[in-house]
């Protein structure tokens, strides 16, 4: 009998990450007869601190529970409901008097199995998510209205840039050398 090649199974921590985002994301459509897709990991992870893993992973089921109230059917019951009962409250900060949003106490213990797996997700992930949410930014601030050109210096051989139209016609890039503006 020949041994079989036994090769170690890689897990992909996108990927894992990714399941756990879509396993809540399904429990949450499901419990409030809703549709569409997983949001934008902009979108989830807006105003989280990933260096508490418990507390980003409350905000994140509250900016899931807030897309859900968007995507309800208008023939749904839960159409018309206020945002209490997908439990999430407005509680203001007494430090800069902002108005945030937060999960209800009974939202906290009905999800807290999501809330737990999302946060040990989060503590795993974090580089991962900074990652992901920065070059999304980077990626999502780039405009094809706004084209890259190719800017010259005075030098002799002139110098080159590459920069953005709009960036060049509000600031005045200076060639260090020949002390000359771009344009």
């Amino acid at each position: 009998m020949t041994p079989v090649d036994v090769q170690p199974i890689a897990v992909d921590p996108v990927e894992m990450f990714e399941r756990v985002l879509e396993h809540a994301w399904q429990i949450l459509k499901e419990a409030f007869d809703a549709y569409g897709s997983l949001p934008e990991i902009q979108t989830l992870f807006e105003g989280t601190d990933l260096t508490m893993p418990k507390q980003a992973a409350e905000l994140v089921l509250v900016n899931m529970l807030l897309e859900i109230s968007e995507s309800i059917s208008r023939f749904s019951p839960w159409y018309t409901k206020p945002a209490r009962s997908f439990g999430i409250i407005s509680i203001r900060d007494p430090k800069s008097n902002c108005i945030r949003r937060s999960l209800a106490p009974e939202a906290l213990q009905k999800w807290s199995t999501l809330i737990n797996q999302l946060a040990v997700s989060i503590r795993k992930n974090s580089g991962l998510i900074h990652a992901v949410i920065l070059v999304d930014g980077l990626m999502g601030g780039a405009s094809s209205e706004d084209p890259c050109i190719v800017a010259h210096c005075g030098c002799l051989p002139p110098r080159t840039i590459q920069i953005k139209q709009s960036i060049l016609d509000q600031a005045n890039i200076i060639c260090e050398s020949c002390l000359q503006p771009f344009c």
